[in-house]
Formats: structure tokens, sequence, C-alpha cells
């Protein structure tokens, strides 16, 4: 299986908004923001220090990832990295892209031995499963109360 991992550019925001509002609505997300705030916020992580990769085979955008590498809270001397966002097109998924490329991301994108931290809303059965899949665990249950 053959695709390659590139870092985003300013060129890429419209594509990366839309890609982020099909990831709002497939994990059931509340996130009301439209494609022109998504889009922002995309241009405020491309000048921090977030990270944001695409994945491409051939022509093709199989999906993109927006993640950050800090030092961990606890173990200061150990990396921690926070994938705030991971998504695979829809038209890509069921191939095997997602465990493939996240391998490739971890190996190659990620420190040497990091951990790496998701968060998956409980509204989406279908990520947890996939994540399950990939090795993650979960750490702690993050719970509202609607008043």
């Amino acid at each position: 299986m053959e695709f390659w991992i590139r870092k985003a550019t300013i060129d890429d925001l419209k594509l990366l908004s839309q890609m982020n509002k099909e990831l709002i609505e497939d994990e059931g997300s509340r996130n009301p923001m439209t494609l022109a705030q998504l889009e922002d916020r995309f241009l405020g992580w491309l000048s921090s220090d977030w990270e944001i990769s695409l994945f491409e085979k051939d022509s093709a955008i199989l999906g993109y990832a927006v993640y950050q590498i800090s030092a961990d809270v606890f173990y200061p001397e150990e990396s921690n990295v926070y994938l705030r966002q991971y998504y695979i097109a829809r038209q890509q998924r069921s191939h095997g892209y997602g465990s493939a490329v996240l391998k490739q991301l971890v190996r190659d994108s990620f420190p040497s031995g990091a951990k790496v931290t998701i968060d998956v809303l409980a509204s989406n059965p279908r990520g947890q499963q996939f994540w399950t899949s990939c090795g993650f665990e979960p750490y702690y249950t993050n719970m509202q109360l609607k008043q």
C-alpha cells in the first residue's frame, strides 16, 4: 500500500475545512462552526505549534491529521503527542488506509516512544472501534451535566 504524508500549506485550507466539516458530521459533534470559521482555525494552527499533515495516494487525498507534540506533564523527559483530529475521507474508508497511515505517521512524524493521546466522542462508536483496533485504550471518561 503506497501513499505519502506531507505537511499542509495555506493552499490546503479549503480542502482541510471541508474534510473537517465531514469529520464533525461523522463523529456526531455539536460543533456549529461554518466552513469559513473552520478555515480560519486551520490558518491559526498553520501559524502555531500545531502540525497538520495530509495523506495522499496518486492524485487522491486520503485524509489529514492535526497534532501537537509536547513534553509529558508528569514526566517532562518524555514526549506526548495530542492527536486532535484524524480523518480518512469517506470514499477512502474500508481499504485499510486509516490504520496504515496512522502507523506511518507514528513511525515517521512522532518522536520515538511518544505517548499518543486522542479524544473520541461517545456519539462516535465507529471511531471508538477504529481506535481500539489500532491499540488505543481508554484512559479516562469526560462527563457533562446538561442543565
